[in-house]
């Protein structure tokens, strides 16, 4: 551990005292010591003011009282103090102690045995340091978590400006949600637009792990499925127009990318001529639920997380849509924060509480999470529903 630069502070209005001090000072093994001198504890505020004294020598045999010496400790600690006195009775000594001396000596020993006096004060400085070191260790970790605060917050800023409307509506059909992440950003994802006159998609993606790395992918699944977007607009890829080769260009880009992440995603492409659902599922549970002519269900499907594997294999499957329909799609946090023993347990919480129509996915949110409840899971719920008058 390098030396750095130490002052020591010596509170004293004795000149055989000070020059003492001096001379046993510059024996101290310490290459960059520097001591000052004060004649009161005024002057001595004064210097605690405007530097940073990593030791202070208090003579009581000479200067002010024990009383103004534990002032000046309470000022300088954690770092140490040692005292002087006139004599070494036990009461001297316990009443130095006792107003903030880490060591005490007898004025007179700093000649029969100086040795002891250098040693101590090697001993202190070797402490101010460690105390100094530790304060610095902490200012610099203190910096690099507000820097870290501000860029995710900044960070934040910019998945919220990259998600959807919480409420929109597509060719007449309410796309809406709600996103709680467990920590400032989120590894879940929703977006929905439209792809043509007739034709518009939507999705919920649940990337692995939390915080920055999980939105980061959030970011490029954005820009993935805009890209695709802009691509079929150009007449260069159709890949949009389905769910599972949209699905399929998402698992190559992500294994290019290697960032080690891996995500579940359920995609749904609506046609709105023909009333119909094309969906595929990427390694996506719980699986959407459907609420239409009085029967609520899951939709079935079964395909693998993407990121994971070179050809992953995705069912893509079709449903006709009435007139009146709620479809509810979950990130696998809510799983988390709902009730139940096992697995289905869960799942039939899931359907009845589909059955009761909540107002919004908010709505649906607060009545599995009570308010101050946490979750150790980010969790989105997204809703697609049309209602004919």
């Amino acid at each position: 551990m390098g030396l750095h630069h130490q002052r020591v502070l010596l509170v004293s209005d004795n000149t055989h005292t000070t020059d003492r001090i001096f001379e046993l000072c510059e024996e101290c093994d310490h290459q960059r010591l520097r001591l000052i001198v004060c004649r009161d504890t005024d002057d001595a505020d004064q210097q605690l003011d405007h530097y940073d004294i990593s030791l202070i020598i208090f003579d009581l045999a000479s200067v002010g009282s024990s009383l103004l010496m534990d002032r000046i400790a309470q000022r300088l600690n954690p770092k140490p103090l040692i005292a002087l006195i006139n004599e070494g009775t036990a009461e001297s000594l316990v009443a130095a102690l006792r107003s903030g001396a880490d060591d005490v000596y007898v004025s007179g020993e700093l000649d029969l045995h100086p040795e002891l006096f250098v040693r101590s004060v090697e001993r202190q400085l070797k402490r101010a340091r460690y105390i100094e070191e530790v304060r610095s260790l902490r200012d610099s970790l203190e910096r690099s978590l507000d820097e870290l605060r501000e860029d995710q917050h900044a960070a934040q800023q910019v998945q919220q400006n990259l998600l959807p409307p919480q409420q929109q509506v597509i060719n007449g059909i309410e796309y809406a949600y709600v996103l709680q992440p467990s920590l400032l950003l989120s590894g879940d994802f929703v977006d929905a637009f439209v792809v043509s006159d007739k034709l518009s998609l939507f999705y919920l993606a649940d990337v692995s792990g939390h915080g920055a790395s999980s939105a980061l992918v959030t970011v490029l699944l954005k820009n993935m499925t805009h890209r695709l977007l802009r691509n079929y607009r150009r007449n260069s890829s159709f890949d949009i127009l389905s769910p599972s080769a949209t699905l399929h260009r998402i698992n190559r880009e992500m294994l290019l990318t290697s960032l080690g992440k891996h995500l579940t995603m359920f995609v749904g492409l609506i046609n709105h001529d023909t009333q119909t659902l094309s969906y595929a599922v990427g390694g996506h549970h719980p699986l959407p639920i459907l609420l239409q002519d009085g029967r609520v269900r899951f939709l079935e499907g079964r395909g693998m997380p993407l990121g994971l594997f070179e050809e992953p294999v995705f069912d893509e499957l079709e449903c006709s849509l009435g007139d009146n329909f709620t479809l509810t799609l979950f990130s696998d946090g809510v799983l988390e924060v709902i009730d139940g023993e096992t697995l289905e347990d869960k799942e039939q919480v899931l359907l009845n509480m589909c059955s009761a129509k909540y107002g919004s996915p908010d709505e649906f949110l607060q009545s599995m999470m009570p308010a101050g409840r946490g979750h150790p899971d980010d969790v989105a719920i997204m809703t697609v529903r049309r209602e004919s008058l």
